[in-house]
């Protein structure tokens, strides 16, 4: 009994797909940037500790929770530091010390809008300002961490889609080819997020205990995105490119996204900004660079999610094949051993 070949699509349509959904995917990722710094950026429910009696604090907590700043009361301004170094709060505004205190490094939308709503006619208060956590010299906007985890996105990304597609079979055949395309994930994660990590270093003065910060995440961030494409690819083909793409377009952190003029966005990049790789190893590089005290395990909880789940899918599709030729191999035989006793009957 012939089986029937299965049919493959010809390089022309493979072409063309692709294009066409790299060019779909590339103007997404351009209008969901593009309409979000349309509109003037601000802070989205960025918490501030406020420090004061409850009668002179009870009106400026209320207008700061208008403006959508969200209000977390302190005792003292000793708890409220705390606060800051655990990463709970980004800023501090003490009412008996007329002083406002920033966080650059947590925050640094926060830290240049605040001043600016509380100096206006609504509040008119003019506090003296000092910064808690400044940034890193190298470093001075808070931009080099949202390159090096871009970096690692468009370094992994086509690694992954490239080693599924580019392997004798998309998906693995069996679950030994299963392990050699995880352990492939695992070192080219682990070379390029040191080889990111080392830039950061020479570029932005990331180094020592902050560089290893910077590779320790890097290479779960990687493995995760390469992960995620290898899985999806091998188990849908061409959608599949798309789809491992999508997940880390919405990268965010939860108190300042991009803001946007459709509520929407901004409740997707406050949600699942932290949840996405992206958003999980960046917050988890502030903290580990700026924010020792404040705890990672969100953050590493959410990477260990990214890689756990492709692996599985992945192991899965190598069993499953593995199983299936298995079935496969033994049906010939079988079928000979039965014609063969009916030939001796």
């Amino acid at each position: 009994m012939s089986t029937r070949p299965k049919s493959t699509p010809a390089p022309a349509v493979v072409l063309t797909l692709g294009l066409v959904g790299g060019l779909v995917l590339a103007l997404f990722w351009f209008w969901v940037s593009a309409e979000g710094s349309a509109v003037p950026q601000s802070p989205w429910h960025a918490k501030v500790a406020v420090v004061g009696s409850p009668d002179a604090t009870t009106s400026l907590a209320a207008g700061l929770q208008h403006g959508g700043f969200r209000v977390v009361a302190a005792p003292t301004e000793a708890k409220a530091l705390d606060l800051v170094q655990h990463r709970k709060v980004d800023a501090i505004v003490n009412v008996d010390t007329n002083q406002l205190q920033t966080a650059q490094a947590a925050s640094n939308l926060t830290a240049l809008v605040l001043p600016q709503v509380l100096s206006s006619p609504q509040f008119n208060l003019h506090l003296r300002t000092s910064e808690i956590k400044p940034l890193a010299a190298g470093d001075p906007t808070s931009l080099g961490i949202m390159f090096i985890c871009l970096g690692t996105v468009l370094s992994a990304l086509p690694a992954g889609i490239a080693l599924a597609l580019l392997m004798r079979r998309r998906r693995p055949s069996s679950l030994v080819d299963a392990g050699v395309r995880i352990g492939v994930i695992v070192v080219y994660a682990g070379i390029s997020a040191l080889a990111i990590a080392a830039l950061a270093d020479g570029i932005l003065g990331y180094g020592g205990t902050q560089m290893l910060t910077i590779w320790g995440f890097g290479t779960l961030m990687g493995a995760a995105v390469m992960g995620t494409a290898v899985a999806l690819v091998g188990a849908l083909g061409l959608p599949g490119v798309v789809l491992s793409a999508l997940p880390f377009l919405f990268f965010g952190i939860p108190s300042a996204p991009v803001p946007s003029p459709w509520d929407w966005e901004s409740t997707v990049y406050r949600v699942l900004g932290p949840l996405d790789p992206f958003g999980a190893t960046a917050n988890g590089i502030k903290n580990g660079i700026f924010f020792k005290s404040a705890s990672q395990a969100e953050n590493l909880w959410a990477l260990a999610a990214w890689i756990a789940v492709p692996a599985a899918l992945i192991m899965a599709m190598g069993w499953w094949s593995g199983h299936r030729s298995h079935g496969e191999s033994l049906a010939p035989a079988m079928g000979a051993s039965a014609y063969a006793l009916k030939g001796a009957a």
